[in-house]
């Protein structure tokens, strides 16, 4: 095990304005129909800035007074760059936010990574948020929900850490990774037995960062493909020559090589290929990255199975390194793995790579889901009376996957895997899902610095709904090397029920007994759970029957989708430290 200091052995510290820490937890109210889950995302319009005040002018959507440093860009601090002059700014009167802020930049941009708005206060500039290039280039807008007294917008040059991301073929990036990656990797290429390789090339926006595309072969014929090229000399050569003119295709700034199931045999060949490749990359002036399988431990010896960690990492690049999936054994399992690396790599090219996907863990092994299906799973509803409800009965309903009488835990923190997580009973026995979101990643981003690794790679930066969004503080990583840790206020954890009409009793387990009001009719009873970050809703009809009708039915529960909207006083985040 690592010695050095654990995910809380130290204070907890807000990294700056923007900062997770900084930022109220955001609550997206997603309304479920038993049979589906029906996602809302509320956005409230913004105000667009607009009319100058107090004699300013008006300059690119903002009110301003004065320029604060004329027609010339500010001193940026060390690592950035100003790209628009400074702004005084001044908030219309009889107005709130949020402002829709728009800035003329001095010169048009074409890549809209690392900007933000920053303001300056007592001499030292502050981030602010983030910023959009518009208007071809010429400006950028941004959204603030109060007026900064002074505004300019300004670009990270240099990073702390190197942000790298996947995108699976044909899929739409997310804008909000594109703004913080370094390199993205589409998946667009396999190799074939011949030594060619296969794909189209996915189109990416402008401003994308440097692209190295990647060919994968993960399992099946691919991996057969890659073990018989490696075995050839001649397709070895082939294999090489179409790597290094898919790098050389314009936009292109390398390869990334993701052979997963290298055979033990061939290792010395895999080394051989890689070398022979990166020489030829680097004589045109481009990269090469490498994924590598986590090494297994066996009693008190490793397998590298086809992978020689040091001749890999002195030869590529970079390497990513390919975590266990297991979230009840990832941190104790991964600081063994680097403590077995550290003598024999350069950990500074080494990135961690980290999944977007929630968890499930039964008998039948590991499995990933999006974070909204694990949230769905968490809000099932369940109508435990069997008799017919008539006016002013009483219907015992349970959340099916959190009810503690049933064995399940409910919605609890995992202080080993550092993720909410919950257990119930279900096919083959008790079934575990541990939610991945914002929260859960800055635990793997801290463990990252902790160990020394260079880099963050992320699986999946597609525009995905269902996915957790875990931008923010690997934004924040990615510009100064800190991390807050974060777990959910245990009041946010706990299940609440809302009802149409009629009364309840909450009980403490996941479960509620609502008495049916008077009026026969069709009720909504909803469950809402929440990650900590965001909240789910399931919400069913139940029907109650006019006294005189069948009572020998059982109650009937339809789905019904509507409106949601937030409830109010949702507790956030609590910041601790481990004793």
């Amino acid at each position: 095990m690592n010695e050095e200091q654990g995910p809380f052995d130290r204070l907890l510290e807000p990294t700056g304005p923007g900062g997770p820490a900084d930022q109220n937890t955001r609550y997206v109210f997603i309304g479920l129909g038993l049979l589906g889950l029906l996602l809302l995302v509320l956005v409230l319009p913004p105000i667009s800035l607009l009319s100058s005040g107090g004699g300013g002018d008006s300059s690119g959507g903002i009110t301003t007074n004065r320029s604060t440093s004329g027609a010339k860009a500010p001193k940026a601090p060390e690592g950035f760059e100003a790209l628009s002059r400074a702004y005084d700014l001044e908030q219309p009167k009889g107005t709130s936010g949020p402002y829709t802020l728009t800035l003329p930049l001095i010169s048009p941009q074409s890549d809209g990574r690392n900007l933000a708005l920053y303001t300056q206060k007592g001499g030292k500039w502050e981030r602010v948020t983030n910023a959009t290039l518009v208007q071809n280039g010429t400006a950028v807008t941004a959204q603030v929900d109060t007026m900064p007294d002074n505004v300019a917008v300004l670009r990270r040059t240099d990073t702390a850490v190197a942000l790298s991301g996947y995108l699976a073929a044909g899929s739409q990036p997310d804008p909000a990774a594109l703004d913080i990656l370094a390199t993205i990797n589409p998946v667009d290429f396999k190799p074939n037995a011949d030594g060619s390789i296969a794909g189209t090339a996915t189109a990416l926006p402008d401003g994308k960062g440097n692209v190295l595309p990647s060919v994968r072969a993960v399992d099946g014929a691919e991996a057969d493909a890659v073990n018989a090229i490696l075995a050839s000399p001649a397709l070895r050569e082939t294999h090489i020559n179409a790597l290094v003119q898919l790098a050389l295709q314009p936009g292109n700034a390398g390869v990334d090589i993701d052979y997963e199931r290298v055979g033990a045999a061939r290792k010395a060949d895999f080394s051989s290929f890689i070398t022979v490749l990166a020489e030829r990359l680097h004589q045109s002036s481009r990269s090469l990255s490498v994924v590598l399988p986590t090494p297994a431990k066996t009693g008190v010896s490793w397998d590298t199975t086809g992978y020689d960690w040091p001749m890999l990492s002195r030869t590529a690049d970079t390497v990513k390194l390919r975590p266990v999936q297991d979230p009840s054994t990832y941190y104790k399992q991964m600081e063994e793995v680097v403590a077995f690396l550290k003598d024999k790599v350069d950990l500074k090219k080494v990135s961690l790579i980290v999944e977007r996907q929630s968890i499930e863990k039964g008998t039948d092994g590991l499995r990933g889901l999006p974070l909204l299906e694990g949230l769905s799973l968490a809000s099932q509803i369940d109508v435990r009376t069997t008799s017919a409800i008539t006016p002013n009965s009483q219907v015992v309903i349970v959340g099916k996957n959190i009810f503690q009488d049933d064995g399940a835990t409910g919605l609890r923190w995992d202080d080993s895997a550092f993720a909410v997580s919950f257990s119930y009973p279900g096919r083959g026995g008790t079934r575990t899902v541990w939610l991945e979101n914002s929260l859960s990643i800055a635990f793997k981003l801290d463990f990252a610095k902790r160990m020394g690794l260079g880099g963050i790679a992320v699986t999946d930066v597609s525009l995905n709904a269902q996915a957790a969004s875990i931008w923010d503080p690997l934004r924040v990583y990615a510009e100064s090397g800190s991390v807050t840790l974060v777990q959910p206020n245990g009041v946010a954890l706990r299940p609440t029920w809302q009802i149409q009409a009629g009364s309840s009793e909450a009980g403490t387990k996941g479960n509620i007994v609502w008495k049916a009001p008077p009026q026969p009719g069709a009720y909504d009873v909803s469950l809402v759970v929440s990650d900590g970050v965001i909240r789910a809703m399931q919400k069913i009809v139940l029907e109650v029957k006019a006294a005189g009708a069948s009572t020998t039915a059982a109650p009937t529960a339809t789905t019904k989708p509507g409106s949601v909207t937030p409830p109010a006083g949702s507790p956030s985040p609590t910041a601790t430290r481990k004793p």
